[in-house]
């Protein structure tokens, strides 16, 4: 196992030479990404449309605020291609699942781990739901809409889980954000990756939560707003990670 080096500080304009390099990337390998990405957009669908028919529509929002939790157990697949495009071999659909595949055991424990608070971070939804709301199914999409409109316990509701979820969120992205490529590209042990990761970015922690608050509207906004642009959006931001990565890690 390798041993993390140092990081390295980075500034605001580093953000946007990430998202450059993300959208390059994106550009190079369009079509395997975006069918990659558009399991990811099929999955969410199906969960915020089962919310809708089963009238329970608010817990639409912690269903795609959750995906940032689970978000990094599925970067390996991008740093995997975003490798093979650094050695300019082409890029196939397949090659996502590879970077799984080859990924060290470390890998599989950090996945774990989100899959984990992700389950957490619904079971406490839906303990706030039902305080909210009872038990009984009756919000629909019509009343999600105008529940927002209209403020009182709808509106109480979403600021509270997105309280509590940036909460899990920045957790998680304080363990995942370097830990992950670091894990992936060098095998660092695991101790090791996770602190790095945790000192990287409370080094950098200005440009980290601003990272953050991209990351979290970009793809939580698409999941509920427009889930097509989810499979641009969503390869985007994983290149772009990658790429912060190396500008503070690599």
């Amino acid at each position: 196992m390798e041993q993390a080096r140092n990081y390295r500080k980075v500034t605001f304009p580093h953000i946007r030479n990430w998202i450059a390099h993300g959208w390059r990337m994106f550009r190079q390998t369009q079509i395997a990404s975006i069918a990659y990405a558009g399991i990811f957009a099929v999955i969410g669908t199906i969960l915020l449309i089962g919310a809708v028919k089963l009238d329970v529509a608010p817990m639409a929002f912690p269903l795609a605020g959750g995906f940032m939790l689970i978000g990094p157990a599925f970067l390996a697949g991008f740093f995997h291609v975003a490798s093979l495009r650094a050695q300019q071999r082409p890029v196939r659909f397949a090659d996502f699942f590879r970077g799984f595949r080859h990924g060290p055991a470390a890998l599989w424990v950090i996945s774990v781990i989100c899959a984990f608070l992700f389950l957490v971070w619904l079971t406490d939804a839906a303990i706030v739901y039902s305080l909210y709301f009872g038990t009984s199914p009756m919000l629909g999409s019509l009343e999600l809409i105008t529940g927002l409109g209209e403020g009182g316990k709808m509106l109480s509701f979403v600021l509270f889980c997105s309280l509590t979820g940036s909460v899990l969120a920045f957790m998680i992205f304080a363990i995942s954000a370097f830990s992950v490529p670091l894990i992936f590209s060098r095998h660092v042990e695991l101790a090791n990756a996770v602190g790095t990761s945790v000192r990287a970015v409370f080094a950098n922690f200005g440009v980290m939560i601003a990272w953050g608050i991209i990351l979290t509207a970009g793809i939580v906004g698409t999941t509920l707003l427009f889930m097509p642009l989810f499979v641009m959006v969503f390869p985007v931001l994983a290149y772009a990670s990658e790429r912060a990565y190396r500008d503070v890690c690599a």
